[in-house]
This record gives C-alpha cells, structure tokens and sequence, in this order.
C-alpha cells in the first residue's frame, strides 16, 4: 500500500511538472491541465494538500510555473521520505506478524506431547479458561501491535505544506494578513470571491501588527489534516523574524518548508527505529503469556492429571 501511494505522489509530480513547463511556455493554465488530463484523482492526502496551495495560487494570482515546480519537488521529497520509512517499517511490522503465531504454534507443540494435554484443553473448565484468556491476550496484542504500527507510519501529507501555501500566499503581492485570510479560505474550500475580497480588505503598515495578525490566522489553520502543530510554530517563527528584519518572507517561509520535511523525515525514521523496541511491550504482557497458557498450561495440567487422580 505504502508503494502504492509513493508511486500516485510521482506520478502527480510529474503531471505538475508537465503543467508548469506548459505554463511557462505561454499555454493558458486551464488549457495546460486540460492537455495533460489533471491531477490524478487516487493520490489521497497528498493530492488534498497540493490542491490547497493550488487553489491559494489562484486566488493571490502567485506564478503559477514557479508554485507547480515547487509543489512537484515537494511532493517528490515527500514520496521519497514515506518509502524509506516504510522500509524501515517492514521488518517490525513482519515481526510482530511472527510474533503473534506464537500462542498458535504453542498449542500445537503441547498437542504433540499427547492426549493429556489435548482433553485438558478440551474437556475441562481448566482448559477452557486457558483458551479464553489466552484468546483474549492474543486479539489485544494485536490490536496493541497494530496501534504502534499505526502511529508510526506515514499519514500521506506533505509535511510542511502549510509553509508552502503561506509562501505562495506572500509572493502573490499582499499583506500577510491578506494572505493568512486567503490560507484559511483555501483550507476551508470557500469561494474564491469571498476569499479575495476578505484578502483585499486585510493591509497594515506595521510588520509587526502584521506578523501577529497573521501568526492567529495561521493558527486557525492547523485544523488542517497536512498542518501540524511545528508547523504553525514554525510559520510563527518566520512571520516574525521577518517582520522583525524588515525582508520578504516568501524565500523564509520555501526554506522553512524544507526544514520542515527534512525534520519530518528523521523523525519518522525514529519513529521507526523505536517501534522494534516497543513491539517487546504486547509480546511480554500479551504474546508470552497466552502462549503459556494453551502450550504449557495443558501440558503440565495433563502430566499432573495422569498421576494424581481427581484433578480432573
């Protein structure tokens, strides 16, 4: 499945490649996506996210080449970081697969070692409990392997996305204010009118005032399924600094963006990394013990069984 999604995010790269090279030639944009059949329709989260930006391209009037470029390389990174942690991913993910066969292969090892543990199993409350319990402890430790794995695997954004649009935003030629209105509409998929005429009335004059009033639209933003909260940390972080420098902040915000998935890629390999070890939590409070009970348990129960009398 992780390939699979790696492989829709290239090909949608290449496709916003395609687009920006027509562009960049003169082609209308909508007789540029026309040619090359748009954007396909099953790339998932990523797909939602490029069409965001899109969409803030459109209504800030930003250049459209130098936005789909971007987008492609983003994209691009993106794939490429979610295929390497899914490789990182691959070995835990068959371990706790193996893993969770064990309790099966425990009943089997204590069929093996005769009838007595089979008619403990089968034939007495004890045995009975023992299958419960350990059935129990295998549907949660898979359930709790299943979490970890969850957790750890790549959601299919495109980290730092809300940096890109918030660049795309300033380098259309509006205040930030404005650009933080047109973010939100975007994100919201309002219409375009009622976008550009909040943008049109959001100006100041003070970077600062300017920065801050940003920085809460920018907030409102991380309702977004590809906002993160470092995001908006670090959108805050750069509105800021360049309302503090008194420079442009659409170069910031593209290099704070990279940072941003560059960030995102090591710590999904972390990530990755740590869920070898976590995995040991469902085998020792769930895998181990249900194996105990339907491949040791029986097993005991039998032999005591056949020499003491009355146990069952």
């Amino acid at each position: 499945m992780g390939d699979r999604a790696g492989a829709r995010a290239s090909r949608a790269a290449g496709t916003l490649d395609r687009v920006a090279t027509l562009v960049a030639a003169g082609v209308p944009p909508p007789r540029a996506w026309e040619l090359v059949g748009g954007l396909p329709r099953d790339t998932g989260p990523a797909c939602e996210d490029v069409a965001v930006v899109l969409r803030v391209a459109e209504r800030t009037g930003a250049p459209l080449a130098e936005t789909l470029r971007a987008l492609a390389s983003a994209l691009r990174r993106s794939a490429a970081s979610d295929r390497a942690i899914r490789v990182a991913l691959a070995g835990p993910r068959t371990s706790a697969r193996v893993v969770l066969a064990l309790p099966f292969f425990g009943l089997a090892l204590g069929m093996t070692w005769g009838s007595g543990a089979v008619e403990v199993l089968v034939g007495s409350p004890v045995g009975w409990a023992c299958v419960v319990v350990a059935g129990v402890l295998v549907l949660l430790g898979r359930s709790w392997s299943a979490r970890l794995v969850r957790a750890a695997t790549p959601d299919g954004h495109v980290a730092g996305i809300l940096l890109d649009a918030w660049a795309v935003a300033v380098s259309g030629g509006g205040s930030w204010i404005a650009a933080g209105t047109v973010v939100q509409a975007a994100v919201a998929a309002g219409s375009s009118d009622g976008a550009g005429s909040s943008a049109a009335a959001g100006s100041s004059s003070d970077p600062r005032s300017a920065a801050a009033a940003a920085s809460s639209s920018a907030a409102s933003s991380a309702s977004w399924g590809g906002a993160a909260g470092d995001d908006v940390a670090r959108l805050r972080e750069v509105l800021d600094l360049a309302g503090r420098a008194g420079v442009p902040a659409g170069g910031l915000l593209r290099r704070a963006a990279e940072d941003v998935r560059d960030d995102a890629a090591a710590d999904g390999l972390a990530a990755a990394e740590r869920l070898a070890v976590r995995l040991v939590l469902p085998l020792g409070v769930c895998v181990l013990p249900a194996f105990v009970l339907v491949g040791v348990v029986p097993v005991v129960a039998g032999v005591l069984s056949s020499t003491v009398g009355g146990l069952r």
